[in-house]
């Protein structure tokens, strides 16, 4: 019994202090508490009760029971903690705080958003907080009587403040330039004598010369608030008056404020229910009409994915075909090897025989004709051809008004080509050093091995172009791939290529050594090398020499599915007679070196194969356009499949590959060792240590034609 005593005595001692009227105290407060819950009025006084702090649930009854005003002045308080939460006091109007120890004011005194007054008069506060900016509705501040030592620059954001009261503050000797940011300020009390800034001279007189002072500060102009004569400032109770809560006032009853508050609140929240309601659906109705394009360029998109990842997926599996057939190549039976050696040997002795050959019938005439003709195309291409195409413009632009000058112009520039050709054709015929070079270039374009290699490293070099695109698409479009076995496939790759670049340097050389024998072999005359050239040109297949046409990409491919593509040289002369391979036989096979009756097996498969996927571009292309007329039309397409395109047919079938430095010509260059074909030939050239697609050191470059 004696601890609850105790208890309650140290209870009643925080509360009211060690006063001698403690009761009497006490009983006021009760007496307060009791009229604030039963009383209808707005008013709640804790007026003079001698407490050192805020009973617990004060500021719940306020928001409970809707007080706008809340006195505790005339106490002994040092904050308002004990209170409860401050936001609680959203609906108070007017706070007095006058006549307590405060020393600063609590940082959630932002939450009075409602509040526009504030007495705090009669403390101990030296600063005022950074929040009070926050208190917009605020239009009385008394702060007298403390010891304010400076003025916060927020004071200026309180654009409804309109009486300020800074008198009795012996500390403060400057006012803030930003308060002339409130603009509404009417009334500004200050002891000017003890102001530096402004001058005391401006401090002592009224509050427009004051404010106009400090909107000069600040290089603004000064407008002062509109003046009323009698501004209505409600009466807020003092420490020297009591209020009587008991004393009849002109106001509502409780019960028709609580009802006229009900009802506007009702009003508020249907009017935002149904420009809520209003909003929504137009939110929807466009979030719909969003999603129904969204999902139109969804599917067009998904469509166009669809079909790129079917021909990366065709390309792929292609491509592997290519590099399992090419590495299955590389352990040729000892029979093929046997026919290949065979094939060279007979090549050989047929440029030998052609040299041994007598052609006494031959005219000179024709073959200098003939040579004429080269170095003339040559010349032209060479060193004419832009100069010549300038001259020919302008003399077009200017043929009317210039027909005699243009005229001769152009004589003179026949006469010096004329001239000029002529001179080349003499050097020629007298240079043996300049026709041998020209019989060695002819010699390799004729060869059947050589145009075979070109044609394999061009196919090789457009797969590995391929390659490289297709993990660029598969970045692009984050599909999920398996990096080793591509770089696998490129390395593979690559190893091909350089044995196929080895080969055709080895057949070079086959070629050089030739010449050497040829040329040791026979009693040279004056024409020896011409007439050796005619040889040339007669025995050699005439579509040969046709520098526009290449191996079809697609006869390629299926020679490499076949496994036959090691017979490529033995079918050149079939390619570029003119017929459709559908003609080619096996015992032409056989006479042409082909002497493994299963390789002449599958040189049909891949024939016919061939003629098959043709006939159906064909047969596809005309559906689009309109419906076939007649039978005969594939009967043409299937004599057109002779196995040779132009080099513009080629390049419509083979995917490019973008440089992606430039991102403008093509790539022509290959790095190694990771096999990315990615760059032009211009941007490979620069000082570049690293591949851009994967950032593996360049160990070298392989320069190469895609076909």
């Amino acid at each position: 019994m004696g601890c609850a005593v105790s208890c309650v005595n140290r209870a009643t001692m925080s509360l009211f202090g060690r006063q001698n009227n403690d009761n009497d105290a006490r009983a006021k407060l009760e007496r307060k508490l009791y009229i604030a819950r039963e009383s209808p009025e707005p008013d709640f006084d804790l007026s003079e009760c001698q407490l050192r702090q805020v009973p617990s649930g004060t500021f719940s009854i306020c928001k409970v029971y809707r007080k706008e005003r809340l006195y505790l002045h005339a106490n002994c308080l040092h904050s308002l903690e004990e209170g409860g939460q401050l936001s609680d006091l959203y609906l108070v109007k007017v706070i007095n705080l006058s006549s307590n120890r405060f020393v600063q004011l609590p940082s959630d005194i932002r939450y009075l958003v409602n509040l526009t007054e504030l007495y705090i008069q009669d403390n101990q506060i030296k600063a005022l907080p950074e929040n009070i900016q926050y208190m917009q509705s605020l239009q009385i501040l008394d702060v007298s009587k403390n010891k304010l030592q400076s003025l916060t620059p927020a004071i200026g954001k309180l654009k409804n403040l309109k009486k300020f009261n800074l008198k009795e503050n012996k500390d403060l000797y400057e006012l803030c330039p930003e308060l002339c940011l409130a603009t509404n300020l009417m009334s500004l009390d200050i002891d000017g004598e003890q102001f530096l800034f402004p001058p005391s001279d401006i401090a002592i007189q009224d509050t427009p010369v004051i404010m106009k002072f400090l909107c000069d500060k600040m290089n603004i102009d000064y407008n002062p608030p509109i003046s009323i004569d009698s501004v209505d400032m409600p009466t807020v109770q003092t420490p020297t008056t009591v209020l009587d809560p008991f004393a009849r006032r002109n106001t509502l009853t409780w019960e028709e404020q609580e009802a006229a508050i009900i009802e506007q609140e009702n009003r508020l929240h249907k009017a935002a229910k149904e420009q809520r309601e209003k909003f929504l659906n137009t939110i929807i109705q466009e979030q719909m009409e969003l999603d129904n394009e969204i999902a139109k360029v969804h599917m067009v998109k998904e469509i166009d994915r669809q079909k790129l990842i079917k021909a990366i997926q065709e390309d792929e599996k292609e491509i592997e075909c290519l590099v399992k057939n090419f590495i299955q190549s590389d352990y040729l039976k000892p029979e093929i090897i046997q026919q290949q050696l065979a094939y060279e040997q007979a090549e050989h002795d047929r440029l030998l025989e052609i040299t041994r050959q007598n052609y006494d019938n031959i005219k000179k005439a024709d073959v200098l004709r003939a040579m004429e003709m080269l170095i003339e195309e040559d010349y032209a291409v060479r060193h004419s051809k832009k100069y010549y195409e300038d001259s020919l413009n302008n003399v077009k632009q200017s043929m009317l008004m210039q027909d005699l000058e243009v005229s001769g112009k152009l004589s003179e520039l026949l006469n010096a080509k004329d001239q000029s050709r002529t001179v080349l054709v003499e050097q020629l015929l007298e240079d043996q050093d300049v026709q041998m070079a020209i019989v060695a270039s002819l010699l390799e374009k004729v060869d059947a091995k050589t145009w075979s290699l070109n044609q394999e490293i061009s196919l090789i070099s457009s797969h590995l172009a391929r390659l490289s695109v297709i993990e660029q698409e598969k970045k692009r479009l984050q599909i999920a791939y398996n990096y080793n076995e591509l770089l696998h496939q490129r390395i593979q790759l690559v190893n091909l290529l350089d044995d196929l670049f080895g080969q055709q340097n080895k057949r070079r050389k086959q070629l050089v050594e030739t010449l050497k024998e040829m040329d040791s072999e026979a009693n040279k005359s004056n024409d020896f090398w011409l007439k050796n050239y005619q040889k040339l040109i007669d025995s050699a297949p005439r579509t040969l020499l046709d520098i526009g046409k290449s191996l079809d990409p697609i006869l390629a491919n299926y020679l490499l599915q076949e496994g036959v593509i090691h017979c490529l040289p033995f079918l050149v002369k079939f390619l570029f007679s003119g017929e459709s391979l559908l003609n080619i036989t096996k015992e032409q096979l056989k006479l042409s070196g082909v002497s493994l009756s299963t390789d002449r097996d599958a040189i049909i498969r891949a024939i016919h194969l061939y003629v098959g996927a043709k006939s159906q571009n064909h047969n596809f292309e005309a559906s689009a356009v309109s419906a076939p007329s007649a039978p005969s039309e594939e009967l043409t397409e299937e004599q057109q499949c002779t196995g040779v395109v132009t080099i513009s047919e080629a390049e419509d079938t083979v995917l490019e590959a973008e440089c992606v430095i430039c991102m403008d010509a093509k790539s022509e260059v290959v790095f190694v060792p990771c096999g990315h074909m990615c760059c032009c030939q211009p941007c490979a050239s620069k000082e570049m240590e690293s591949c851009p697609m994967c950032r593996t050191t360049i160990e070298r470059k392989i320069k190469v034609m895609v076909a």
